[in-house]
Order: C-alpha cells, then structure tokens, then sequence
C-alpha cells in the first residue's frame, strides 16, 4: 500500500478518534478536546456561557456556569422569574447538555 495512503488513512482515524471524545458534545467543542485536553465539562460550561452571554460581559448579573458529564448548573442572580427560566432554556438548547440544574435566585436589584 502507497505510504501516503497509510498516513491519511491514519489521520482519517484520528479524527473520527478526536469526534467521539464524549457523547452529545457537537464535533467542533470534540475536536478541541481532543486537540487540546480540555476538560470535557470545562468546555461545555464555557459553552453554555458563551449562549447565556456570560462570557462576554453582556450580561449586568454574575452568572456563573458548571458542567459534569452533561448535567449544566446555573448559579448567580438574576431580576426576574422570566429571566431566569430564559436562561435554563438557552442552556438546556445548548449541544451537550443533558439537563440543567437552575440555582439562579431571583433579586430584582441584580
């Protein structure tokens, strides 16, 4: 067999590898696991606060994020019942998350 095809037969596994790092978690945060040894629940936090806009400073609350093995906490304060239940959707809505424990306390001065 041709040495090239070797190589990219050996590179084609490596990244169906790379993609199957954990469940549920979409191809692009599994190939940065896998490329980078990223915890796989570290990432998915940082995913989870990417959509709520936590990470970003768009957000006037201190909204904090945990992962473990799909299961997102959300812990802070938020102003409104609404908001809060908006911020379990969007996580629940995220790729990899499997459910979404909400600790966010409703404080209409946050």
């Amino acid at each position: 067999m041709n040495p090239t095809k070797i190589v990219g037969i050996a590179a084609l596994a490596s990244l169906v590898a790379a993609c199957d790092v954990q469940p549920g978690l979409d191809p692009e945060v599994a190939q940065q696991v896998a490329a980078a040894r990223i915890d796989p629940d570290a990432a998915l936090a940082v995913k989870v606060g990417k959509a709520l806009g936590v990470d970003n400073g768009a957000l006037p609350y201190g909204v904090e994020v945990t992962a473990s093995d799909g299961k997102v906490d959300l812990w802070g304060a938020v102003d409104s019942t609404a908001e809060r239940k908006r911020f379990e959707v969007i996580a629940a809505g995220v790729v990899g998350v499997r459910s979404v424990e909400n600790h966010l306390r409703v404080d209409p001065g946050a």
